[in-house]
């Protein structure tokens, strides 16, 4: 008898790889399989494999053993034999590694596949992915999968998934929440609104209530605020607090409290932080405010990007975008033999200062025309930079290859050639994102029902997401598969490109206003949609790649730099198409640290300036505006503002303790916190309101917030005229508060 149903979760049990298999009718099913994952060891001379077979701790890591043929690094043309280490259980595979490391001098045993997770080897061995439709026979010691399912589908169906969330509420003893508070109650909710309260009159009566519950609902997915950073290490510390075992998985595995808070990291220019995860076994838990997929793309883009990229939905609802590419990488390169380094070795090329200096030049890029611009057109090409690693075969290993000096493909202005004879990981990685990212948009175009409408758009912004961070990840220095010498390859394709179009632009009679990276904005005088068309095929027929007509704004602004007049900022403008939508880009709205009543009250006056045709009915409209701000500048004095819509955020670059002891804003949120026994760390978010800047720069952390809480009503209102001025003196409009006239404004045109 055969299971048919959706993988819904995957994780390692000592020698064996457990399954849950959400069926048909609903019900949930738990299989495991004989499997352990495997790494790879090489070394110069084959002949060192016997100080790793004779080890004497090898038979409790090890199980089975051979020399095989693989493809050591990304750039061999042809296989080496390696040793394979089929491990004993799932959790030893870094323990062996650094043992192995130990057998020799450094460098002479090179490691592979060592920190794939578990999970994910077995997905790419199996060809399987999460949430594909599956048949099973359950009772074979060694499963085998026969998918039904096609990742590259676009119509696949999601089972229904019961969602719940969960919320704790605490008898707190002081202002922030501590270990040592009791539970007060547990709140749960599904996605049909519907609440139940659990509480009792002791802990141990709530846990058991709560285990009740969740084995009653029998959710596939618990959502939780703080899940990871707080709340369930909170209620595993309570429960061991009171000599209960707490599980609220599937299987009857009690939770575990974390070894360590989290972790701090480098990502993209900024310091990020990152929580242990909780996992439960055969249910989903997802952190809700540790989960960027999510938050930015929703569940059915998490769905997405699980199934192409191959990763456990708890896995892939914590990582990075660039780890979610990485899994990616790691399919195909399984698919082809190609072994994952340990520890990234790929050195780049060696340069000359000349080859630097024309190399390391970044994507091209016009200085903005600043000022205000009517009837103004916008090209962007589409996934430029992913289409160029794709179209152009762009990877570590294809750049600079050995085996094609004399290839035709060549990378501009430097010469390099781009194998002939065969495709690159990064490209093959590529297709599935952008082609299916491609029929999303073309699904959602065409789509008439509004839910399937979101669902599209859901699943083609998480594909966006990865083709945007492709280009980083091909240069970021511990990417497997990354080298800069192939980076620095796009740019140089990007800068040709652009050239070209811009050439072929001012031929056509446009004038370049501005260009950055894929955009491009153009102006001529009484165009019609003729000739924006018939530019958007010229374009297309010289360059060989997509762009698309974005459409004509009655208007738009292109900013000077914030730290010299003399000097446009490349990164913010604003604008009206001929629609009334709006384009808006580096303003305060788009920031996210700004307060929600801020982003509110500048999408407020945008809809309203997006209402004029032209840069003098926009000035007419500022009468208006000027009203918008009376009235929000009002609710703020009289108090009818929560202070929850007033709340900046920052995220830290280091340890609260080690910022310098001024007198800022930020530094009295953190001593406040930390006085009440929370520092945080780096990466970590800091959110406040502004209770007293001009006496002693005084704030009221968002943890301490509450109905007595009284804000700056000064201060936020300077902050309120700036938001507006910074939108409306290209207009001709400047919002001064005016402190002699009970706050008044004064307007200058």
């Amino acid at each position: 008898m055969t299971v048919k149903g959706w993988l819904l979760d995957a994780y390692p049990s000592e020698d064996k790889m457990v399954f849950w298999v959400k069926q048909e009718n609903g019900k949930t099913i738990r299989l495991e399989s004989s499997w352990t994952p495997s790494i790879y060891v090489a070394t110069d001379n084959k002949s060192d494999f016997s100080a790793i077979l004779h080890d004497p701790e090898l038979p409790s890591m090890v199980r089975a053993h051979e020399v095989v043929s693989r493809y050591e690094r990304v750039i061999d043309r042809e296989e080496s034999k390696v040793l394979r280490l089929e491990l004993s259980k799932s959790s030893v595979a870094t323990r062996l590694a650094e043992r192995i490391e130990l057998l020799g001098p450094f460098g002479k045993f090179r490691l592979y596949n060592v920190d794939l997770l578990p999970a994910q080897s077995y997905l790419y061995e199996h060809e399987l992915f999460p949430l594909a439709y599956c048949e099973v026979n359950p009772s074979s010691p060694v499963l085998k999968w026969d998918v039904l399912d096609d990742v590259w589908s676009t119509d696949y169906t999601v089972p229904d998934l019961k969602i719940l969330n969960l919320d704790v509420s605490l008898r707190k003893e002081a202002k922030l929440p501590r270990f040592s508070d009791k539970v007060a109650s547990i709140t749960l909710a599904g996605k049909d609104g519907k609440k139940i309260m659990v509480e009792a009159k002791s802990e141990i009566e709530i846990f058991q209530a709560l285990e009740r519950e969740i084995a009653r609902i029998d959710p596939d997915f618990i959502l939780v605020q703080d899940g990871d950073s707080f709340v369930f290490p909170y209620l595993i510390h309570r429960a061991a607090e009171n000599g209960v075992s707490l599980s609220l998985s599937r299987e009857s595995t009690r939770l575990r409290k974390p070894k360590k808070e989290g972790t701090s990291y480098f990502s993209y220019g900024r310091i990020q932080f990152k929580p242990t995860a909780v996992k439960l076994r055969g249910r989903i838990h997802i952190d809700t405010r540790n989960s960027f997929t999510l938050d930015e793309t929703g569940l059915h883009g998490l769905y997405e990007i699980a199934r192409i990229c191959r990763m456990p939905l708890h896995t892939a609802s914590r990582a990075s975008i660039g780890k979610c590419l990485s899994s990616l990488q790691f399919y195909h390169a399984h698919k082809k033999g190609l072994l994952v380094p340990w520890k990234p070795v790929l050195v780049e090329h060696f340069k000359t200062y000349g080859e630097l200096l024309v190399a390391d030049r970044g994507g091209f890029l016009f200085e903005p025309r600043t000022g205000v611009y009517e009837q103004a057109a916008e090209f962007d090409f589409a996934s430029l930079y992913p289409s160029i690693m794709f179209q152009k075969n762009v990877s570590a290993e294809t750049v600079r290859c050995p085996c094609c000096p004399d290839s035709k493909e060549r990378v501009p202005e430097l010469g390099y050639n781009i194998c002939e004879k065969r495709r690159g990981i990064v490209p093959q990685a590529l297709k599935i994102v952008i082609k299916k990212r491609a029929m999303y948009k073309e699904l959602k175009k065409n789509a008439t029902d509004d839910i399937q409408k979101a669902i599209y758009d859901e699943r083609q912004s998480v594909l966006k997401w990865i083709n945007v961070t492709s280009f980083g990840y091909l240069g970021f220095n511990n990417a497997k598969f990354g080298r800069i010498d192939a980076h620095i390859a796009v740019c140089a394709f990007d800068r040709q490109l652009f050239l070209q179009a811009t050439r072929i632009a001012e031929r056509m009679g446009f004038r370049v206003l501005h260009g950055i990276v894929d955009s491009l904005w153009l102006q001529k005088q009484n165009a019609t949609m003729d000739d924006y068309a018939a530019l958007k095929e010229a374009i297309e027929c010289e360059t060989g790649f997509s762009i698309s007509f974005e459409g004509v704004y009655k208007w738009i602004v292109f900013f000077q730099s914030k730290e010299s007049d003399e000097l446009p900022a490349a990164n913010r403008y604003f604008g009206a198409f001929q629609d009334g939508s709006l384009k808006i880009r580096g303003i305060e709205a788009r920031r996210h640290d700004t307060p929600p009543l801020f982003v509110k009250f500048q999408h407020h006056i945008l809809k309203i300036m997006a209402r004029g045709d032209s840069i003098a009915d926009v000035r007419l409209l500022m009468t208006e505006v000027r009203q918008v701000f009376d009235d929000y500048a009002a609710a703020i004095r009289d108090g009818r503002v929560s202070a929850d819509d007033l709340v900046f955020t920052k995220q830290l670059s280091k340890d609260a303790g080690q910022y310098q002891e001024r007198n800022t804003i930020e530094n009295n949120s953190m001593s406040q916190l930390a006085r009440e026994g929370k520092s945080l760390k780096a990466g970590q978010i800091l959110r406040y309101v502004i209770t007293d800047y001009y006496r002693d720069r005084h704030t009221t952390p968002e943890e301490f917030l509450d109905e007595k809480t009284q804000i700056d009503s000064k201060k936020y209102v300077e902050i309120l005229a700036e938001m507006c001025n910074s939108v409306t003196e290209p207009f001709g409009l400047r919002i001064k508060p005016d402190d002699d006239k009970g706050g008044h404004h004064q307007l200058q045109l």
